[in-house]
């Protein structure tokens, strides 16, 4: 995941090979690139659109428009436009929390929707569909109901669905694709647990607990092993919710919340899963909920084996410290790498997890959502801050440059035919030596 064979840039992006570059409506989907055709989505006012640019001059080709249908809660910066379309190069599938899942053409025409929501959940649902073998596949970790489903990508016709666990504070990772043998697996990171399913029933095949809690990265898949990070649960006191208790007793109401719908839907949760369910949660109550995280979590191995008819998965191993909440890991022959908030980068081992290398990206501090992705043995890090830094990987890897865009990135970047593609707040652009 992430990588691409060549990328024409030497030490870093700058002016001198900023090949295009074009403003862009509101949304932090990533660029998608098939096929000489560049896709992402947007949101204003009462449109979602999914837009195709021309990959070599950035110019406009086509725009696919749906209609809000109502509104969604979203903690910035989700939003309405987070999800990244999938693309099989005949098929566009996208996720629009308040208006659908919805599919096009390749040339902007709309082949189906399906309304899946309203949904029930605390920052607003963030995952991203997957297209594989006709099926488009999507998870929906609400805080009520939650689930998996796959319908016919060229019908829209649902072929299966399978109950998830129910998280605390839900779920927003986006599945992966494993090949095991004669096997196609669905990789999914769901509240609790990591699971495989049969990507063509939608049976549950087998789970590993103990690695999520409320999951955001995705599974990285590299042969038979999965690669996750999530921070681990640690306890986290009530009052991290601020000023929830308005009369500080002690004790918060579903009242007293009841301006604010994702924390509403936090305490109603922990209420009903945790306590007696008597609209106000105490501190007990909010122990014993967030309880479930502690030791869960870190950043971790996962080996799935066949084994005659079944299907085993064991942790290889698993490293507890600070690790990334949002930012998925990057695997590059033998060693993975991560990007810790605060421009901290990790290298290990991928066999045993043994750590080679920590440093800090001295001019690529601040926030990472962003993942990181490589073309040509150059690592590509890109910050809320705006500023994208090249490394070179290796033992040791080595930080070559630093360079500002001036405004956030959210998004991951993309690599193809040896340009980079970024999509910042409000632009898009495509750097490359060549092209």
């Amino acid at each position: 995941m992430g990588i691409a064979g060549e990328l024409h840039l030497d030490e870093g992006i700058s002016d001198e090979v900023l090949r295009w570059k074009r403003a862009v409506p509101a949304g932090t989907s990533s660029p998608v690139l098939v096929d000489g055709k560049l896709l992402i989505t947007s949101h204003s006012s009462n449109d979602r659109v999914v837009h195709c640019f021309d990959s070599k001059t950035g110019e406009p080709q086509w725009e696919c428009k749906w209609d809000k249908s109502r509104t969604e809660v979203a903690t910035p910066p989700n939003g309405p436009a987070t999800s990244t379309p999938a693309c099989d190069g005949q098929l566009v599938a996208t996720f629009f929390p308040d208006t659908g899942l919805v599919v096009c053409t390749m040339d902007g025409e709309k082949q189906w929707s399906k309304d899946l929501g309203p949904f029930s959940s605390m920052h607003g649902l963030s995952a991203s569909p997957i297209l594989h073998d006709g099926l488009v596949i999507m998870s929906i970790d609400q805080l009520v109901d939650p689930y998996i489903v796959a319908f016919d990508a060229q019908t829209g016709k649902q072929k299966w669905r399978a109950d998830r666990l129910i998280g605390i504070t839900g779920g927003y990772s986006t599945s992966s694709i494993m090949k095991l043998g004669k096997r196609t697996l669905i990789i999914s990171a769901s509240p609790g647990e990591m699971v495989a399913y049969d990507a063509k029933y939608g049976e549950k095949v087998v789970s590993v607990t103990g690695l999520t809690n409320a999951p955001v990265s995705v599974p990285v898949v590299v042969a038979d092993r999965v690669y996750y990070t999530e921070p681990r649960g640690e306890p986290i006191p009530m009052e991290a919710l601020g000023n929830a208790d308005k009369n500080k007793d002690g004790v918060i109401e579903l009242e007293e919340v009841k301006n604010s719908i994702g924390t509403a839907r936090l305490i109603q949760r922990i209420d009903t899963g945790f306590g007696n369910g008597d609209g106000k949660v105490d501190q007990t109550e909010w122990e014993k909920g967030f309880g479930s995280f502690l030791n869960k979590g870190g950043f971790s191995c996962v080996r799935f084996q066949e084994k005659g008819e079944s299907i085993t998965a064991e942790v290889v191993w698993k490293y507890e410290k600070t690790t990334p909440y949002i930012a998925s890991s990057l695997i590059i022959d033998d060693v993975a790498y991560v990007i810790n908030d605060g421009g901290i980068l990790m290298a290990f081992n991928t066999e045993n997890g043994d750590m080679l290398q920590r440093e800090r990206v001295r001019e690529g501090t601040g926030g990472y959502y962003a993942s990181p992705i490589a073309g040509d043995g150059k690592i590509v890090l890109a910050n809320l801050e705006g500023k994208v830094t090249l490394v070179q990987s290796g033992k040791p890897f080595k930080v070559l440059r630093t360079h500002s865009l001036e405004e956030p990135i959210v998004a991951t970047p993309s690599i193809s035919d040896g340009q980079l593609y970024i999509r910042s707040e409000s632009q898009l652009f495509c750097f490359g030596t060549k092209g």
